[in-house]
This record gives C-alpha cells, sequence and structure tokens, in this order.
C-alpha cells in the first residue's frame, strides 16, 4: 500500500498506532527472572501492511528503541528492525503468511543473530541463551498471529476498505489460531505455575534455616546461661573457682574465654582457651541490670575478631559482680551454616552497609518493587550494570531473611542464591518452550496442509455446481461426483475434529482452573475463611473433639474505633489495616488456627486440640491484643486500633456452631463494657447481665422524660485553707424497675445508643441552675464542674450550648469547668480541639482527668488548652507504699506547676493520703475523706454555716 502524505488520517493512524507500539515494548510482561514478553510488533506490522514499509520501518525503529530502558542495550532495535522488513520482504515475494514467514526469519536469521550477540557479545550461558532464542522466536509467531487477526478487523473497522479476502488464507487463520492460542495460554500458565514453585521453594529454604538459626541460637543462650549461673556456687573458694572456669570451658562448646568480674568491675577470675591475650571490655557489663543479657557484636583488639558474650550478674551475700563467656562471632556463623539446609544458603550477620550495596526489594505481581521494610524475606539484586541484562542481575541475586531472636541484639541473615533455581526454571522453560515450538511448527503445517485441502475441494465443488446449472438447462440429470462429497464430508469432519481438539484443551484448562475454586472460600481481603468455609472447617473439628474427647476454642474479636478510622481516613485505609490485622492475627495464632472474617470488623478463631487449654488461650489472648494495639504505616497514616475478644470453649459453653459464636460474642460484648482492649471468657452470668444490659437500654429510653436522673456532687477542696473550692457534678439514676443504676452500667450504654447527647446537655442545664442556686444562697465563690463524653463533641455546637444555658441561668463562665478524659484528646484531636479553645475563650476553664492513664499526657500538658490537671485515683491509692506512685505524683505536680496548671488530686480516701499531699505541694484534692458524693440541698446545709463563719 502506498502511502497518502497529504492524507491526515493516515498521519493520525500511523501515530495511534506507533505509540502503542511503544507502549507495548516498554510495558513488557516479565514471565519470570528477566523473561519478558513483547508485543509492540503487533502494530508495527500494522503500520506495514496498512501504510507502507517506509512508515512501518520509523515505527519499528521508535518502538526497537523503547526496550532500550528495558535490556539497556540496543539490540532490540535491531532485532525486531530486522523482523518486520524481512518478514515484508518474504510475503511480497512468497505471499504465505506472515506467521509462517515469521518462523523462517527467527530460525536462519533472528536465532543466529540472538545467539551471536547474548552468547558471544554479552557472554551469557548457554543455557540462557537457548531460553532467550525460543522466547523470542515464540513470542515472535504468536504476535504475528494476533496481528493476522486484527488486520482483517483493522482494514474492515478503521480503514473502512473490506477487500475480498482469500478463502485459504481465512482458514489458515482460523486453524493455527485454535491449535496456537490455548498453546500459547497454557505455556503462560504451567510457566507462571512453575516459577511460582520456584519462588516457594526459595521462601521455605530461607524460612527453614532462619527456624532452625532462632531454635539453635535460644538453646545457645539458654544452655550457656545456665552453665555461668552455676558459678555462683563456688565464688567463695578460689580454688574450686578456677576448677570450676576449667571444667566449664571444656564443656561449654565455642566459649573462648570465662571472666569472673566484681561490682568494681576487677577482674577476679579467668579461663582461656588459647591462654593467648584474653580481652575482654568492661563497658558491657551493666551494674543496673538484675537479669543475664547477651552483648551486641565487638571487635577483640588483640585478634581483630568479630565477638559477642554473655553476661551473667551474681548477686550473693558475700560477692556482686558477673560472670562472663566471650564467643566469636565466626565460630557461631560457622554453627549457623553447617545446619541443614546448606546447600545455596549462606547465613551472615544483618550489615546495614552492605545491605546498602544492594537493590533491596520485594516481587509484586511479578515485578521487583523497592522497599526497606526488612522484617518479611526481601530480594536483594546489585547496584552495578550486570552486563546490562535483567538476567544477569538475576544471577546475582539474593532472596533474604533476618532472624529476630529474644534475647539476642545481633541478628543473623540468610541468604539464598536465586541462581541454582533460576537456572532450573530455565532448564525446565526451555524444553517447555521447545515443545510449544514443535506444536507450532505442526500447527501450522497442519493448518496450511488442511487450508490448500479444502480450499481445492470447495473449487471444485464450485465447478460442480456449474455442471448442476448446465443440466438443468439441458434438462439432463446432474451427477455429483463421489469425490466432491467425500471432500465437503472432509471439510465437515475437520472441522468436528478440531473443535474436538479445542474442547479437549479447554476441558483441560477447566480442571486447573478448578483449584482456583479454592479462593471461593475465602475471604478476598484478608485471604481468611468466609462464613460457610468457617462452619466447614469447624464442624469437622467439632467431630474429631467429640470423638477423641477435646476442647475447642472459638474466639470472637471484634475491632475498637474502626468504624472512625474508615469514615476519616477512606475505605482503602480501612482495607490496607484490615489486612495486616489479619496477618497479625495468623502470625500469634498459629498454623493450626481456623481463622474467618465473620463481618467487616469481626473476625472467628477457632483453636483446636491444645491451643484450647484456658491458659494457652490466655496467653495468646494477651499477645493478639498487645500485637495488634501496635501502630501500623499505610501510606502516609499512622493507624493504630484495639480489640476486644469473646472466648467460648466446646463443649464447657456451648455444643453447636451457633451457640459457640453466640456465647463468644456475648463474652466479647463484656470485654467492651470492661474497657475495650481486654478479653473474656464466658460464663453463664453474662447472660444474665447481658438480659440486664438489655433493661437498661430500654428503661433508658424514657428515663429522661420521666424525670428519674439526679446530680451528686462532691467537693473539691484546697489543701492549703481546708475550705472547699469547687464541686463536680456526678450523675446518678433510680429506676423504679433496675433500682439504682450505676453510671458504669447505663454511661456506656448511653454512648453506644446516642443518649449521651441528650443526657449530657441535661447535666449541663441542671448543673448551671445548681450553681445559679448556690450563687442564690450568698456562695459566690465555689465553681462546678462537669464531664463531657466524646459524643458531645461530634456536634460542633457543644460550646454554644453550653454558653446559652449559662446565659439563660445567669451564671457567670468564670465558675463553670468541663472534664474531659485523655482518652477522648486521643481519638478526636482536631475535632476536640477546636471547641476547646472556643469554650477556653469565653472564660470556661478545662481540666484534664484521669492524668497519666494516657499515652501522651505531658505532650498534651504543652498544646491543650487546659487550666487544671486532675491526677488519677490509681496514683494515689498505693501513693505511702508505692515509691513509684508517689514519685509520679510529685513529679506531675511540679510539671504543672511549671506549666501554671492546677493540680487536683482525685481518690484520696485517708487522713494520711492528705498529709502526704500537703507536704509534696499539692493545692487541691478530693474524695471520701472530705466528702462523698452528697445532693446539693446536702451541701447547702454544710456550705451555708461556713459562709456564715466567713462573715
Amino acid at each position: 500500500m502506498t502511502f497518502q502524505i497529504k492524507n491526515p488520517l493516515n498521519w493520525l493512524g500511523v501515530a495511534v498506532l506507533t505509540a502503542l507500539a511503544m507502549l507495548g515494548n516498554y510495558y513488557s510482561i516479565e514471565i519470570f527472572f528477566g523473561i519478558d514478553f513483547l508485543f509492540g510488533s503487533i502494530f508495527v506490522f500494522l503500520i506495514v501492511y496498512c501504510y507502507g514499509i517506509k512508515p512501518g520501518l520509523a515505527a519499528s525503529v521508535l518502538a526497537g528503541a523503547a526496550t532500550y530502558f528495558l535490556w539497556n542495550h540496543l539490540f532490540g532495535l535491531v532485532i525486531l528492525t530486522a523482523e518486520s522488513l524481512s518478514v515484508y520482504l518474504l510475503y511480497r515475494k512468497y505471499r504465505v503468511n506472515v506467521a509462517i514467514m515469521d518462523g523462517l526469519f527467527w530460525l536462519f536469521i533472528g536465532i543466529p543473530l540472538v545467539f551471536w550477540f547474548y552468547f558471544g557479545f554479552l557472554d551469557m550461558d548457554l543455557l540462557d541463551t537457548a531460553i532467550v532464542s525460543l522466547k523470542y522466536m515464540v513470542n515472535g509467531i504468536f504476535n504475528c498471529l494476533v496481528f493476522s487477526i486484527l488486520y482483517l478487523m483493522y482494514q474492515q473497522y478503521v480503514l473502512k476498505k473490506a477487500r475480498p479476502k482469500r478463502f485459504q488464507e481465512l482458514l489458515f487463520i482460523t486453524f493455527t489460531s485454535v491449535f496456537l492460542i490455548p498453546t500459547v495460554f497454557l505455556l503462560v500458565y504451567e510457566g507462571n505455575k512453575e516459577y511460582r514453585g520456584e519462588l516457594d521453594n526459595i521462601s521455605q529454604s530461607a524460612s527453614l534455616k532462619t527456624q532452625m538459626i532462632k531454635s539453635s541460637l535460644t538453646n545457645w543462650e539458654s544452655t550457656h546461661r545456665a552453665s555461668l549461673n552455676t558459678l555462683r556456687l563456688y565464688i567463695t573458694s578460689s580454688s574450686n573457682m578456677d576448677s570450676h572456669l576449667r571444667e566449664l570451658g571444656r564443656t561449654m562448646p565455642y566459649v573462648q574465654d570465662i571472666y569472673v568480674f566484681n561490682q568494681r568491675k576487677d577482674l577476679n577470675h579467668i579461663y582461656s582457651e588459647t591462654s593467648n591475650l584474653p580481652f575482654y571490655d568492661v563497658k558491657f557489663l551493666k551494674l543496673s541490670e538484675l537479669y543475664p543479657y547477651v552483648t551486641d557484636v565487638y571487635f577483640n583488639h588483640f585478634t581483630r575478631e568479630q565477638m559477642t558474650s554473655i553476661v551473667v550478674p551474681i548477686h550473693e551475700k558475700s560477692y556482686t559482680g558477673f560472670a562472663v563467656a566471650t564467643y566469636r562471632m565466626k565460630d557461631l556463623l560457622v554453627l549457623l551454616n553447617n545446619m541443614k539446609p546448606t546447600e545455596n544458603i549462606e547465613v551472615s550477620l544483618y550489615n546495614e552497609h552492605e545491605l546498602s550495596m544492594f537493590r533491596i526489594g520485594q516481587l509484586k505481581n511479578n515485578q521487583f518493587v523497592r522497599t526497606d521494610d526488612y522484617s518479611k524475606p526481601f530480594i536483594m539484586q546489585p547496584l552495578e550494570d550486570t552486563g546490562s541484562n535483567k538476567i544477569s542481575m538475576w544471577k546475582q541475586s539474593y532472596l533474604a531473611e533476618v532472624a529476630e531472636v529474644p534475647a539476642i541484639p545481633w541478628r543473623p541473615m540468610t541468604t539464598v542464591k536465586v541462581e541454582p533455581y533460576q537456572n532450573a526454571l530455565y532448564a525446565s522453560y526451555t524444553r517447555l518452550l521447545g515443545i510449544v515450538l514443535m506444536i507450532i511448527g505442526f500447527s501450522i503445517a497442519i493448518a496450511y496442509y488442511l487450508s490448500s485441502v479444502l480450499v481445492r475441494s470447495i473449487r471444485q465443488l464450485s465447478n460442480i455446481t456449474e455442471q448442476l446449472s448446465a443440466s438443468k438447462l439441458t434438462h439432463h440429470k446432474a451427477s455429483w461426483p463421489k469425490t466432491s462429497i467425500t471432500e465437503v464430508s472432509r471439510l465437515i469432519r475437520s472441522f468436528e475434529q478440531l473443535i474436538t481438539d479445542f474442547n479437549r484443551v479447554m476441558q483441560e484448562l477447566r480442571q486447573k482452573q478448578k483449584k482456583l475454586e479454592y479462593f471461593a472460600h475465602f475471604d478476598v481481603l484478608t485471604n481468611m475463611h468466609n462464613r460457610y468455609s468457617f462452619t466447614e472447617q469447624l464442624e469437622k473439628e467439632l467431630r474429631l473433639a467429640t470423638q477423641f474427647d477435646r476442647s475447642v476454642a472459638i474466639m470472637f474479636c471484634d475491632l475498637d474505633r474502626f468504624k472512625l478510622i474508615n469514615d476519616s481516613l477512606g475505605h482503602d485505609t480501612g482495607d490496607e489495616l484490615l489486612k495486616e490485622l489479619a496477618d497479625t492475627i495468623r502470625r500469634v495464632c498459629g498454623e493450626r488456627a481456623i481463622l474467618c472474617r465473620h463481618g467487616g470488623d469481626e473476625f472467628l478463631i477457632a483453636l483446636p486440640n491444645s491451643g484450647a487449654e484456658e491458659r494457652n488461650l490466655e496467653d495468646i489472648s494477651a499477645q493478639l491484643l498487645e500485637e495488634m494495639a501496635k501502630p501500623i504505616l499505610i501510606g502516609d497514616n499512622e493507624v493504630s486500633v484495639t480489640c476486644s475478644i469473646g472466648i467460648s470453649l466446646f463443649p464447657q459453653h456451648a455444643e453447636t456452631i451457633d451457640d459457640l459464636i453466640s456465647t463468644a460474642d456475648i463474652a466479647m460484648y463484656s470485654a467492651k463494657e470492661k474497657g475495650k482492649n481486654t478479653y473474656e471468657f464466658f460464663t453463664p452470668e453474662l447472660n444474665n447481665n447481658l438480659a440486664r444490659r438489655v433493661a437498661i437500654e430500654k428503661e433508658l429510653q424514657r428515663a429522661l422524660e420521666l424525670n428519674e436522673f439526679t446530680l451528686y456532687y462532691q467537693p473539691q477542696v484546697s489543701l492549703e485553707t481546708m475550705k472547699i473550692t469547687g464541686l463536680e457534678a456526678l450523675i446518678r439514676w433510680y429506676n423504679p424497675n433496675l433500682g439504682h443504676v450505676s453510671p458504669g452500667e447505663f454511661i456506656p450504654v448511653a454512648e453506644e445508643t446516642g443518649i449521651v447527647r441528650k443526657l449530657g446537655e441535661w447535666v449541663i442545664d441542671q448543673a448551671a441552675r445548681d450553681l445559679k442556686g448556690l450563687m442564690e444562697s450568698g456562695i459566690h465563690d465555689i465553681n462546678v464542674a462537669v464531664n463531657i463524653s466524646i459524643k458531645q463533641f461530634y456536634h460542633e455546637s457543644l460550646p454554644e450550648f453550653i454558653l446559652s444555658k449559662l446565659q439563660e441561668h445567669g451564671v457567670p463562665s468564670s465558675l463553670f469547668k468541663i472534664e474531659i478524659t485523655e482518652s477522648v484528646v486521643i481519638d478526636h484531636f482536631d475535632l476536640v480541639l477546636n471547641q476547646l479553645h472556643t469554650l477556653k475563650e469565653a472564660g470556661i476553664q478545662v481540666a484534664l482527668d484521669d492524668f497519666g492513664t494516657g499515652f501522651s499526657s505531658l505532650n498534651y500538658l504543652k498544646i491543650l488548652p487546659i487550666d487544671i490537671v486532675k491526677i488519677d485515683r490509681s496514683f494515689i491509692k498505693d501513693i505511702l507504699s508505692n515509691e513509684q506512685d508517689a514519685a509520679i505524683v510529685q513529679a506531675i505536680i511540679q510539671i504543672a506547676d511549671s506549666k501554671n496548671l492546677t493540680v487536683i488530686a482525685e481518690g484520696v480516701e485517708t487522713a494520711e493520703h492528705t498529709s502526704f499531699l500537703q507536704s509534696v505541694g499539692c493545692p487541691q484534692a478530693q474524695g471520701y475523706v472530705f466528702s462523698r458524693p452528697q445532693p446539693i440541698e446536702q451541701l447547702l446545709g454544710r456550705l451555708l454555716p461556713l459562709q456564715e463563719a466567713a462573715k
């Protein structure tokens, strides 16, 4: 075809196809270890056959140049341009299908060029060159087949030039497509399966070695520590000590020297394996350590060897000091390297400097992605140029895993060479590609033969129809040749055979795809069992537990505050958080646990057999709470959540799956009521608690309307004058059906049901009304404090409501205080901070309640607009017997005083508490020693005489 220069549509078509060709080469599909497939030649051939050779060659040069960014050399430009030109010239001369011409090009020109460049110029191995050559050929023939199909469509629907097609060519394309498309699909599928298998082999080797390292080092540390601990028995006898040291030196493998230092770090006893220049740096002796420990790696200044040591503090009546055993790191590394598996695996010390000489990353969708996370297995690729090709880069790569061993500060690192696995995969794939090429050649030959035979038969059939028409005209009876009927039958049988072959291939694919049904039983996001699969697995475990008289535990985990994270940071962040938490649950609970994502933020964990013992369950639950509470970095956000866990046991608590889940759910809600971030075992009493909770929720709906709430006030006293300076408003509820209900029972229910907002508004209104009553009685120097829930902050009209109520009752804002807890601030910082500033500017004092029990108390003293710090009662309770609590209280008072903040100590119950707080300079206090909470009427009877006496 001649390219029409002045036609803008031609230019547009060439430009679009050229861009697609460049993208098809640049965004290659890497199948494994540097072997990638390109698809740019499909669009280059479209340009050549639709617009001419000149724009086609230009497009081929541009598309070939894109491969430089993949392979760091221009051979792709040369070979792909040569392919386009050669196939075009062969087609013009012989008019044979492009797939056949492409196969001939690769067989006689392309593969020799690939061997010359890769084997001769780049000095690659014969195996690597062979697989690259076969990959080029399969890739090229497949692209030509796809081009043949697209070419027909492009001519008809884009160029609008539906020229007559040769029937033989159409049949050839049809036959080859039926054979080759499933074949190439199988090639990619099987190859990717083998690739995944080799990656799993590498990872399993590294993980197995790492587990062996952890076990060996843990055993080394514990046994040698125990041996050193026996020295305390001989510390008073010098001769016995020396002989015991020699005995230990002979029995403790890999030990170099054993030292005994006194508490002044003077050397008292020594054993040296070599007796040559014994050395130990006493800076590793820590007088503050009470328990044995392993030191970090250090250098022996005499031998210039890396060393480590085990230090065991000795605390006896007559002697205080240290027993120290030293070891050469190279001996320990030899020990670790000799443990199986040893083939292609090396153990060394984790060294950030050495890692800086590698590119560190992980494989995601077969692509190498850079990462700085060393907590998971990672790939190490050399930084320097390795012959400008990905294959050589992978040959010098390693899969590494860092072992974290408890009580040992230095970290061994396991590295597995990728090259042996790469070579094995290349050898397997070379055979596979060879078989595929044989199938391709056979398919092309069969397709060409069949198309020729069928066209010949159809041509003969056409001649027969002409004879039939003539016979009709001459009134002669038509005589169909037997050969014609045979050819038509052969045509039908050929199509039937092709369809049969195609169905057979697809059936094989469907059989392999059945393996994917496994994922239908799992939650896509967390890779945990879904409810259906969890029920199936649990039924099996319950049958086994019944048969062998064993227990099964069900743990119901519900995430605390997950909805807030989902709503504030988005569902994508929530999904990533769920993935990380699922991995945490899987890691903590072990392989035997049956894990299920039960709902949006709910998980079910079934622990069969030994894992169901209560002591083990407590350990697992505690570890799970600890691990899940750790902050997780997701994107630019550091997110942390806690969870509440309910535990039910089979058959003790329930005997059916539904009842087990139900009882675990009840226990989980009990854990939430206890403050969240804890676990609770189911007990029969919890059913009663649930019934009472339902009753509280029901009665709470109408308690405000029936005026069942009252306010009690607890005085806050100046420890200098012993006069009442303020009152804290505390809500009380008496219900005719439930009796007295404690705030600890109904306030959590009010927060969950949303009633807490109306309840809080009633408290603010009633407290302002009572404060007005105090002022009308002549008491003008006592302020009133109310507690504010986070639910009230959700509505940004809170400051406006408080100020309107103070104005309604004629109460000055200087006599009104609000109290908030640290948890309110931590969970909703920005929301709370803006409203606190508004209240502060209006003259209302802000008190930080339960100070010292949160995570960032001191930081909030600096950034929050607070006036008062209330020390939590947990620090006051044991202040006379616990030196640490006393020191914390004194520190809080000093820090608050330096920031001009008032301190109020809560929970003061004895005169001794009062005296101590006075001695350390605490300004104010409240507690039962001064007064229990009382109605305002009773307090007026106490305050009015004091007011008259003051006058």
